[in-house]
């Protein structure tokens, strides 16, 4: 019989959790927008995934604010949830430039073209809701897909908000991504707005992003 367990993180789920935000990041896309922003292959992302995840600064990334669904013991699936408030205006400001510098040994040049994507990145993304629990990097292994594990996943991490006293959850989607919608409204969220922007498809191969929200 198959066993689902919903956990918080730990220490030891960081490569597991370097593997959910560079998917659930890739979205539908051929090609996920990290590897489009470092101009990197995926083996090297996950390198600064892994270090992002353990910096308590970044709570959008933070192995502290993770939920893994365990299936008879393996780490299937996972998403963040988190106050946006304590988000940092850019996806990737100054901290997580500083440790892909420490790990790359990138040169000012390489900053700075990796500076200007980023500004393109976030300029796809609608703003935060104030006040808002924020549900991010979700994403299930394939060979667990279709099991309900996002399901499971949501009753516990909406909880969580609820417990923390947040009164709406928020949660991003790549214009274009059908399935992952779905998933979302089915779990309760309807979409609230969305943002297109022309730099935003010509680097990335979508339009922009939609913000779906519910009350908690």
């Amino acid at each position: 019989m198959t066993q689902v367990i919903i956990r918080t993180a730990r220490e030891c789920d960081v490569p597991f959790l370097s593997w959910v935000m560079y998917t659930s990041a890739r979205s539908h896309l051929a090609v996920s927008p990290w590897s489009v922003i470092f101009q990197e292959p995926e083996r090297r992302v996950r390198i600064l995934l892994e270090k992002i995840a353990r910096v308590p600064d970044l709570p959008w990334s933070h192995v502290s604010n993770f939920w893994i669904a365990e299936v008879d013991g393996q780490p299937a699936a996972a998403m963040s949830g988190f106050a946006t408030e304590s988000r940092t205006p850019a996806p990737l400001p100054d901290l997580e430039l500083h440790i892909a510098r420490q790990i790359f040994d990138y040169s000012e040049q390489r900053i700075s073209e990796i500076r200007t994507r980023l500004f393109i990145a976030a300029s796809g993304f609608p703003e935060d809701l104030p006040g808002a629990w924020g549900i991010e990097n979700v994403a299930v292994l394939p060979e667990f897909r279709g099991q309900g594990l996002i399901d499971h996943l949501f009753e516990r991490v909406l909880e969580e908000g609820r417990n923390q006293g947040f009164k709406r959850a928020q949660i991003p989607c790549l214009i274009g991504n059908d399935a992952a919608q779905r998933a979302f409204e089915r779990n309760g969220f309807e979409v609230v707005s969305q943002k297109r922007d022309a730099a935003f498809q010509e680097l990335f191969g979508t339009p922009g992003a939609k913000l779906l929200m519910q009350i908690l």
